[in-house]
């Protein structure tokens, strides 16, 4: 008789812990859907990551795949003479006055793109993670 009370409390064990692993897997079942999803990472300093969904992991750094890299960047060239300003400033009455030359810098900016087997992008440098609604609603709704 012993055996059967053994018997029942290890097979109710199972069945209550598996009731709270549906309650906390839901979230990693969600992360396991995702695998090989297209995602674009868009990161604090600006740069977008776009590639494949690999892995995340505890501390929520996301590994993509096939990853193209983009940013903008920008430079402003050392004064060359060119965008300069001349601004008369009127003395008095006397219709005498002074040039002021002033230097407005062109700040010149471009796109630029990189190609990666793989990238991590940790999870405190991450801004915004997109994924588009066909593929959210093919791998997640059904």
């Amino acid at each position: 008789h012993q055996s059967n009370k053994m018997a029942t409390s290890q097979t109710a064990a199972p069945a209550a812990a598996s009731a709270s692993d549906n309650a906390s897997n839901t979230g990693l079942d969600t992360v396991h859907r995702l695998l090989g999803a297209k995602l674009v990472v868009t990161m604090t300093d600006g740069r977008v990551a776009r590639g494949n969904f690999v892995s995340l992991d505890r501390l929520g750094n996301i590994l993509l795949e096939d990853v193209v890299e983009s940013r903008q960047v920008s430079y402003i060239p050392p004064n060359n003479g060119s965008g300069t300003d001349t601004i008369s400033i009127s003395g008095g009455g006397d219709g005498g006055g002074e040039e002021a030359t002033t230097t407005t810098p062109e700040v010149q900016t471009w796109d630029t793109k990189r190609t990666l087997s793989q990238a991590v992008i940790p999870g405190d440098r991450m801004a915004k993670v997109e994924i588009s609604k066909g593929e959210w609603d093919a791998r997640i709704i059904g």
